[in-house]
């Protein structure tokens, strides 16, 4: 495989990473900026320009205003966080198997001594995807593939259908609009076909009741910019 595809691939997944993990500061924004620059000069369609500069407006205050509005917020329903929600309706179902399934196979664990989310948590797959990826430079270990088909082929689509209908969205909006673009181009790379359901499990959950992230009120967040340098060495 290219390694340079694999990297900027990598690149872009942990560039997805970022925006789903809270922080009290912006150590971590600050290098999503430097990723959403670097990635602007060659965006996947002409149509990302719009979206990459929409992106480069918010500071570091109103994006966390928006990510507590958004993913957080009590007041109404979150975007779902976990893989598992999508596919039953809950958090910790198939899906946390199914990453644990994939890291067994690879060096990476989750050190949970540091990181208090679980296996399904959409941030902790798409910073696993990116670690994979680059472990797979210049070998012929396909774990990432094994990932993005069992997992994350199955929730992105209705992850980003969401992010755009929140009645709060603007940041996620235009994530969700580069998030479209990257994993059409995923699913043409890996010869992956777009996965068709007859009924969205997660909506029919949240009509029963408000979603609520089980990652708790925003206060009580980990630091990613803690949590997430210790990870990345276990994971």
């Amino acid at each position: 495989m290219n390694e340079n595809l694999s990297l900027a691939r990598s690149f872009y997944y942990e560039f997805f990473a970022i925006p789903f993990f809270f922080s009290e500061n912006d150590t971590k924004f600050k290098l999503f900026k430097e990723q959403l620059r670097y990635l602007a000069t060659s965006p996947l369609q002409e149509s990302d320009r719009a979206s990459f500069e929409a992106l480069e407006e918010f500071s570091f205050e109103s994006f966390k205003k928006e990510q507590n509005l958004v993913l957080f917020d009590y007041s109404f329903s979150n975007v779902p966080l976990t893989a598992s929600f999508y596919a039953e309706g809950r958090d910790d179902g198939k899906a946390r198997i199914l990453v644990l399934e994939t890291l067994r196979k690879s060096k990476f664990r989750r050190n949970d001594k540091v990181c208090k989310d679980s296996e399904d948590f959409i941030g902790f797959i798409f910073y696993a995807m990116s670690s994979l990826l680059k472990d797979e430079v210049g070998q012929n270990n396909f774990l990432s593939t094994e990932l993005f088909v069992n997992v994350i082929n199955g929730f992105v689509d209705e992850l980003s259908e969401l992010m755009k209908e929140n009645k709060g969205s603007v940041f996620y909006a235009q994530l969700a609009n580069l998030m479209s673009s990257f994993f059409a181009f995923e699913r043409a790379f890996l010869g992956v076909k777009t996965p068709i359901f007859e009924k969205s499990v997660a909506k029919e959950a949240m009509q029963k009741a408000p979603y609520i992230s089980k990652f708790g009120e925003s206060k009580d967040k980990y630091e990613w910019s803690d949590e997430l340098s210790k990870y990345q060495e276990e994971l």
